[in-house]
């Protein structure tokens, strides 16, 4: 199955390589240049226990990608998972800004 992943930070990146482990091939969207970058070149920008193996194998195997082109991820997925910051606001709620704004920029590209 084709998938994407939008953001590339402990759950979005540590997801993406999960899914691109059980087969999936997986595009990671983040609007960082330089850390899209870095992850291209095989370089991991978090650590967790166990995923430089994971990541390097499916990289290498061309199952996980990562651009910053979110057009490109959406229209060559079955499936988009969001993996965006959801910091606490200043009542204690989760700030969703994130969320909304990549959701309006998907609804444009659909």
């Amino acid at each position: 199955m084709k998938l994407s992943v939008i953001g590339t930070g402990y759950v979005g990146l540590v997801s993406g390589t999960c899914f691109a482990e059980t087969g999936n091939s997986v595009i990671c969207v983040d609007i960082d240049k330089n850390k899209v970058e870095k992850l291209r070149n095989g370089e991991i920008t978090i650590y967790e226990p166990g995923l430089e193996t994971l990541f390097n194998r499916n990289l290498k195997e061309g199952r996980l990608q990562f651009t910053t082109d979110l057009a490109e991820a959406i229209n060559n997925s079955d499936v988009v998972f969001l993996a965006l910051p959801t910091p606490p606001g200043e009542d204690g709620s989760a700030d969703l800004q994130y969320v909304f704004g990549v959701d309006k920029e998907i609804g444009k590209i659909l």
